[in-house]
């Protein structure tokens, strides 16, 4: 359980028959850790990964985190795209079309991927930045162990806020219930909490 969430690097393990459309073979990790980890736990997990373990997602919660974050995995040679909504309509079509032929198969986005686009190749999502909501983390969650996706999946979270795991809680909950979650439906976007 959560209690146990004290040690860097421990994983949490959940896993549930019906968490509100998210696919039940879908394997959930929350790992709690200070924010300086997160990018030495992201390294070593991409590069633990192998090559034909199917295409990985990472979201991050802003434009300018997902541009700084490419720039360190260019410098570690990890070959992925970027995907933010600072960019042009068109330029975010070709960089996901190139993504979904598997020309790339790590893309570091935002929440613009999260929703609507088909991601069958994904297997891995990495939140890098724990979303915001309840919502948000449905639909990054959804975008492995999709309808014709090869594999189960499963969604690695970095949990770093005392606010992260408050809503990590309410997630396993509705898991050990087995129910949908709670306010699905009228979900609003919590104030921003600083950096």
């Amino acid at each position: 359980t959560l209690a146990k969430f004290t040690d860097v690097g421990r994983f949490v393990t959940l896993s549930t028959q019906s968490l509100h459309r998210l696919p039940p073979h879908v394997q959930q990790k929350f790992v709690r850790l200070k924010g300086r980890d997160k990018l030495p736990e992201l390294l070593q997990l991409l590069k633990e990964r192998p090559s034909s373990a199917g295409a990985v997602l990472i979201f991050c919660n802003s434009a300018s985190t997902v541009n700084w974050l490419g720039y360190i995995l260019d410098d570690h040679k990890i070959k992925h795209l970027r995907l933010q909504g600072q960019m042009s309509a068109a330029a975010r079509a070709g960089i996901f079309a190139s993504f979904q032929k598997g020309d790339v198969s790590l893309l570091v986005c935002t929440d613009l991927a999260s929703r609507g686009l088909d991601t069958s190749s994904v297997q891995l999502v990495v939140n890098y930045d724990f979303p915001d909501t309840l919502q948000d983390y449905l639909h990054r969650a959804g975008r492995v162990g999709r309808v014709g996706s090869k594999a189960p999946g499963a969604v690695v979270s970095f949990v770093t806020h005392r606010w992260d795991v408050d809503l990590v809680r309410k997630i396993e909950t509705a898991a050990r219930k087995r129910t949908g979650l709670p306010g699905m439906d009228s979900i609003n976007k919590p104030s921003p909490k600083g950096s």
